[in-house]
């Protein structure tokens, strides 16, 4: 979660944002909202803007998939999860030429944009080893094994991956995840995520690989109180874009 700072300068459009992650992250990040930043909402305590600046300490953070101690030692605590359900070492397989490191890529009035959310943990990031998924999410870098991979037509992947939720209180029979990864645009590296495991509402994301990120402006959304809602992106339409991949 983060603590995230708002203070008013004395040029009356001048904002300074300190955005201090409070949770896994310790270094404080600073950037300058000025008279060019196309805010979408704003309130004394709450904005919601564009983020146009590729330099922005906001996109470095986004994609840095590094883990710092607690994120390190919360991945090894799944991972030790893991393997008492999988004692057997965990099969490798050749992901060559798929991307490693994903976030979700969103659609606002007709554009796509990446997202930093107001709480870290939203961010919904993955990330695919030799052998496993990693869902990073509020309890941190999940690793779930990979059961089968398999590439077709050098644009598609197919993944068959335990399931995230199995080992979460409520999901004991979960189905695995049947996933699919189609590439949809092979020059900035987007994709649809689709899980055929999931009911029709949850089938489907859209993520961009990490390294063509910055291809796409980024939206914000900042508080200084306490928590506020994510904020609600159009609905994609799926089907348009694996049609017209």
């Amino acid at each position: 979660m983060r603590e995230l700072i708002f203070s008013i300068l004395t040029v009356p459009l001048l904002l300074s944002i300190n955005h201090q992650n409070a949770g896994s992250r310790s270094a404080q990040v600073s950037t300058n909202v000025n008279i060019d930043t196309i805010f979408i909402s704003k309130d004394q305590y709450h904005r919601v803007y564009i983020e146009q600046n590729r330099r922005s300490p906001l996109y470095t953070e986004l994609m840095d998939f590094k883990m710092d101690k607690s994120e390190l030692d919360e991945y090894k605590g799944n991972y030790r999860d893991l393997k008492k359900h999988f004692p057997a070492p965990l099969t490798k397989y050749d992901l060559q030429g798929l991307s490693r490191e994903w976030i979700p890529l969103y659609k606002y009035k007709g554009k796509y944009y990446i997202y930093s959310p107001s709480e870290e943990g939203n961010e919904g990031r993955r990330i695919i080893t030799d052998s496993t998924m990693v869902y990073w999410f509020m309890d941190g870098p999940n690793p779930q094994p990979l059961l089968g991979v398999r590439r077709v037509k050098g644009n598609t992947w197919y993944l068959n991956v335990n399931s995230y939720f199995k080992n979460i209180s409520g999901f004991p029979n979960r189905p695995d995840a049947k996933l699919i990864i189609h590439i949809i645009d092979p020059k900035n590296k987007i994709a649809v995520w689709e899980d055929k495991s999931q009911p029709q509402a949850d089938r489907y994301e859209l993520l961009i690989s990490k390294d063509y990120a910055k291809n796409f402006d980024m939206i914000v959304n900042r508080s200084i109180q306490t928590k506020v809602p994510e904020f609600q992106f159009d609905k994609i339409d799926y089907a348009a874009l694996l049609k017209n991949r």
